[in-house]
């Protein structure tokens, strides 16, 4: 028997729902901004905030089977969440049991409110989102810091990596038996924590890993995918350079700017423009139709 889209919307999708509020929550008090000026990367704790932020979206999505209503509302409800953040960061808010707690209250709420509203189910939406999910796993298991031995750092990017990448397995629910589905959720969720705590430290191996479990979540078109992926990624990250995005939020949560001569990035975010172009670029190959047919005819669980 196959996992049916519908029973992964009615059990799992809330719970990661749940967890991405509540990492959020839990990054807010452990990724702390830091006190003085510093180079590359040392918004990490940031990166992987937003990382669980947009795991809540794409979740959200998800349970919504794509439809226009519960898209925009995902999408707005990120956004309102993103000044939530802003806002915590600026007041130096430091978070706690209370904040965890409201955060996976609102999740499980917006769940609620996602399957209240949702109308015309989209196959393509949930494509892109399979595809976006598997993107954004990436960038945040391969999050850098300007040491990479801040606590917390290896524990929360293998927490978000592992998040992301169970959204995409989910989110492509259907195309594999149940069994099957439950094997590759299995080693998507734990390859993230391999990563980063085998290999603590920024290296070529890391990265050559982090691309090919990349490429593997998104599940096929791997000669594409490997080529278009660091390409499309370079040439974004060029333009963020160009167009320093997080220079603003830096300045809006009132913390010190990135020293001279480096970059104020926010890499997470890459994850949209990048998971959009790909899930065009696969959505007529052999995976888009199958993930697509797979989303039309749900099969019942056994």
């Amino acid at each position: 028997m196959m996992l049916s889209r519908d029973a992964a919307r009615r059990f799992v999708l809330p719970v990661l729902a749940v967890a991405s509020a509540v990492v959020w929550a839990v990054g807010v008090a452990l990724f702390t901004p830091p006190a003085a000026e510093g180079g590359n990367n040392i918004y990490w704790g940031r990166e992987l905030r937003w990382g669980a932020l947009l795991a809540l979206v794409l979740v959200l999505i998800t349970l919504g089977r794509g439809s226009r209503r519960a898209t925009w509302g995902a999408a707005v409800g990120g956004l309102a969440g993103l000044a939530v953040d802003v806002g915590l960061d600026r007041a130096g808010y430091s978070g706690g049991v209370a904040l965890a707690v409201g955060a996976g209250l609102v999740a499980a709420a917006g769940c609620a409110v996602v399957r209240a509203v949702a109308d015309e189910p989209d196959p393509s939406v949930l494509f892109t989102v399979s595809i976006m999910a598997a993107v954004a796993a990436g960038v945040a298991t391969a999050t850098e810091s300007p040491t990479d031995v801040e606590t917390g750092l290896n524990l929360g990017s293998a927490a978000v990596g592992s998040l992301l990448a169970l959204i995409a397995v989910t989110a492509a629910a259907g195309r594999h038996s149940a069994g099957t589905t439950v094997v590759i959720a299995a080693l998507a969720a734990a390859a993230p924590w391999v990563l980063r705590l085998a290999v603590p430290q920024p290296s070529g191996f890391r990265w050559l890993a982090v691309l090919a479990l990349t490429v593997l979540l998104i599940g096929g078109g791997y000669f594409v995918t490997a080529i278009a992926l660091p390409a499309l990624f370079l040439t974004f990250t060029l333009v963020t350079i160009l167009l320093p995005i997080g220079r603003p939020f830096t300045w809006l949560a009132a913390n010190p700017a990135v020293q001279p001569g480096d970059e104020d990035l926010v890499l997470i975010v890459l994850a949209i423009p990048v998971g959009l172009i790909l899930a065009r670029a696969l959505r007529e190959t052999s995976l888009g139709r199958g993930l697509r047919e797979a989303a039309e005819q749900p099969r019942v669980a056994a």
